[in-house]
């Protein structure tokens, strides 16, 4: 049986991806298993535009090429050719992610992830790396791909 918290949570991301648009993405160097589609919402157009002070919610159906005890997920956004991470961010993806631990390879994984842009992230045109590895000593990447992301202001509300 689903627990209350765990299906409202399917039903949200079910009726999110309706709204989100698919988006072209990047392999990375190091790419692993097989990309299938990212979703992202609010989105309406390439770069997706996120506002400051609001959120992403970033849907990604993959194929993992590794069995994995647990999963990490990293993002990293390319400011003029140096990777910094993202603030904040809960890293463990087998906590409110939608995925599953244990995971086997070849098993299809459909993760969700919430993106919260800060006020005080700067005005800026990135590609950002998402990352998902194996919590392990093998660090082996499960699944990877580049973005392109602008983070814009947020528009002004007249009263």
């Amino acid at each position: 049986m689903i627990p209350t918290t765990s299906f409202l949570f399917l039903v949200v991301a079910a009726f999110s991806l309706a709204e989100a648009k698919k988006i072209e993405v990047l392999p990375c160097i190091n790419n692993g298993g097989d990309v299938i589609s990212v979703h992202v919402e609010p989105c309406d157009k390439e770069p997706c535009e996120i506002p400051k002070g609001t959120s992403a919610v970033i849907s990604v159906k993959c194929i993992s090429n590794v069995d994995a005890q647990k999963l990490r997920l990293s993002v990293w956004a390319d400011l003029a050719g140096v990777e910094l991470p993202y603030p904040g961010m809960k890293r463990d993806a087998c906590k409110g992610k939608n995925i599953t631990c244990p995971i086997t390879k070849g098993q299809e994984i459909n993760y969700v992830q919430n993106f919260e842009v800060r006020k005080f992230f700067p005005n800026v045109e990135t590609k950002a790396r998402f990352n998902l590895k194996t919590n392990d000593n093998q660090d082996k990447v499960v699944c990877c791909f580049r973005a392109p992301v602008k983070v814009v202001s947020a528009p002004d509300v007249k009263k």
